[in-house]
């Protein structure tokens, strides 16, 4: 017996799962959608599969948070799932980047939408423990790159303890070895998340309303998902 598939929302009078196999492989429906209904759709499956999972991982109290890190000695096998659910987050922002600089290279697409979106977060380090003090370059090298290469943060940290930090993220100095001074970059992931559903909101927005924006939108949607 095949699988059923979920009808989660109407769009334009038909009836959508929000996943493309289903909704364009199968059905032919996205090929029947106007360019607002084709906005419309991303829009809905981006927060499906998408922003509202990652968001149970940035909720302290959430079920899946308190199943996926472990706080206490007793909590058993010990787990942290911190750095990977800011992974997920930071490859999201290269994957709706590539809607803004279609034919960019990566490194551009992620320093493109935080330029636009992220504003607070495009700025300047001031003592970077880095040979850039681009936040946003940072984010991309010794972060998203980072952890997708290694599981490893350069220089720097997730920590909530930056998320009441001014702009959420500060940098800490450290003993270094011999004597030497040394600091890492720390990063406040609730101020982050919560700057960056603000941001995708915007996006959004533009999409609906920005003439130039919407080109971009359309010619990125239509190279993933062919209708």
């Amino acid at each position: 017996m095949a699988h059923l598939q979920i009808a989660r929302t109407q769009i334009e009078g038909k009836d959508f799962t929000l996943n493309f196999d289903y909704d364009q492989l199968r059905d032919g429906n996205i090929s029947k959608l106007s360019d607002d209904g084709r906005i419309e759709w991303f829009r809905q499956r981006t927060h499906y599969i998408f922003l509202e999972p990652i968001s149970r991982l940035f909720k302290g109290k959430s079920p899946a948070y308190r199943e996926l890190n472990s706080s206490k000695q007793t909590d058993l096998p010990a787990r942290s799932f911190v750095i990977a659910s800011f992974s997920v987050l930071l490859n999201g922002i290269e994957a709706l980047g590539s809607f803004l600089t279609p034919s960019g290279k990566n490194d551009v697409r992620f320093c493109t939408f935080i330029a636009k979106y992220l504003s607070s977060w495009d700025v300047t380090v001031q003592n970077s423990p880095y040979s850039t003090n681009d936040l946003k370059k940072i984010l991309w090298k010794h972060f998203r790159n980072g952890i997708a290469h290694g599981f490893c943060i350069e220089h720097g940290a997730i920590d909530n303890e930056a998320d009441t930090a001014r702009g959420g993220w500060r940098v800490v100095a450290d003993a270094g070895p011999s004597g030497t001074s040394q600091s890492h970059l720390e990063i406040g992931p609730n101020a982050f998340f919560r700057d960056f559903r603000g941001g995708v909101d915007r996006f959004f927005e533009d999409v609906k309303t920005d003439p130039h924006h919407r080109a971009n939108f359309l010619i990125r949607f239509r190279e993933i998902y062919p209708n």
